[in-house]
């Protein structure tokens, strides 16, 4: 039998402690920090204000990666995984489906997902992208962002890094639109554009990455009561 999800995660984190201290990458500390999770508009860049902030704050940003771990557990593909979050299906259809076709299931991946979550929040120091993150939190200093931004700008930027047309690009955008707003619903019961589940909602057309990561530090200082030194990137509690 594989690893426990929870002993993978910690596995994945000494390795990149490992790692930054090998770089010598003083931004990291040892202090368990308060997490962050990330939820998107498709091509509002907030993969791209996770990974600056991971840097700025010295923190683990989990992606891609929480789905790698979560298909390890259930011994199928990252592929498979994220497929699930495309399939709306009932819990006894999806029970069914399962049985005939022996895969695993919706369920099967929400029930590794929270375990995943909770166990980055328990450790701390971690950014979450996606997966709903914020609704699986538990603790009250966890902080939550919202990246949005204007769909015409979204479809522009889209099409251009893609060598898309704007049909093409449109058709794109509104169907992960869909897609993620669908996954925090079923699985949630939850509106994935209600400002009042996030503590920051920030506007990538107006902020530029950077200026977003600075917003979101210090809004995360406010809340977390943990103070960011920029000129060092020292973290002080």
């Amino acid at each position: 039998m594989s690893k426990k999800i929870t002993q993978m995660i910690e596995d994945q984190i000494l390795f990149w402690m490992k790692k930054n201290t090998a770089e010598k990458n003083n931004k990291y500390t040892s202090r368990k920090l308060p997490i962050i999770t990330i939820s998107r508009e498709f091509g509002a860049h907030g993969a791209a204000l996770a990974t600056k902030l991971g840097e700025e704050l010295g923190f683990k940003v989990w992606d891609r990666d929480l789905l790698v771990i979560i298909s390890e557990q259930l011994g199928t593909s990252a592929d498979y995984i994220k497929g699930l979050d495309e399939a709306r299906r009932g819990m006894l259809e999806d029970t069914i489906f399962g049985f005939m076709h022996q895969r695993e299931t919706n369920l099967n991946y929400l029930i590794y997902l929270v375990r995943a979550v909770r166990t980055l929040e328990r450790i701390g120091n971690n950014v979450i992208v996606g997966r709903g993150a914020n609704y699986i939190c538990r603790d009250q200093k966890s902080f939550h962002i919202r990246v949005v931004c204007p769909l015409k700008t979204r479809i522009y930027r889209y099409a251009k890094k893609e060598h898309l047309s704007i049909d093409e690009a449109t058709e794109i955008v509104l169907t992960k639109d869909m897609e993620r707003s669908n996954f925090v619903k079923h699985n949630f019961n939850r509106n994935a554009a209600d400002a009042f589940d996030y503590d920051l909602t920030l506007n990538s057309e107006t902020y530029t990455i950077e200026e977003m990561a600075k917003l979101a530090t210090r809004a995360y200082e406010l809340k977390t009561g943990v103070m960011i030194q920029q000129d060092t990137q020292a973290i002080v509690a």
